[in-house]
């Protein structure tokens, strides 16, 4: 008589295919998909940051100079007539004349009105001047 064995394992190519374990095409493609989704997300997100950190980052130095113009008029009791005076008489390092960008900042010692005697500002992202994305030094505060 043939001795039996107590866990024999399954014989046919079905039972053998059911009790393998692994992810099947289908869920593979699944989660790649879905990674690739989370990376897009998070690319967007990312990208986003950078421009919002030069913003930040501009509107700083823009906050930075007009604190600067700002003791050269009452130290002089005139306005500088252009940035690099600033750098000249030391209430500057020559560095801080630039925007977020890498963009030359835009000054006008001759105000637009007695609250803003002078206009400073950045031509912003696109480095055009006259456009929605400039930020001016007296509006800065009111932009999103």
């Amino acid at each position: 008589m043939a001795r039996r064995r107590p866990h024999a394992r399954p014989t046919s190519r079905v039972a053998a295919r059911a009790s393998a374990r692994g992810f099947s095409l289908l869920e593979l493609m699944l989660v790649l998909a879905i990674i690739g989704i989370l990376m897009a997300v998070a690319a967007v997100n990312v990208l986003g940051a950078g421009d919002r950190a030069k913003k930040r980052a501009t509107q700083a130095t823009l906050a930075t100079i007009k604190t600067q113009i700002n003791s050269y008029h009452l130290t002089y009791s005139s306005y500088p007539p252009d940035l690099r005076t600033l750098v000249v008489a030391k209430y500057l390092e020559d560095g801080k004349l630039r925007d977020g960008w890498g963009a030359d900042l835009f000054y006008d010692a001759n105000g637009r009105t007695k609250d803003q005697p002078f206009y400073l500002g950045s031509a912003g992202p696109d480095k055009a001047v006259g456009n929605e994305d400039d930020i001016d030094v007296w509006r800065m505060n009111d932009q999103p």
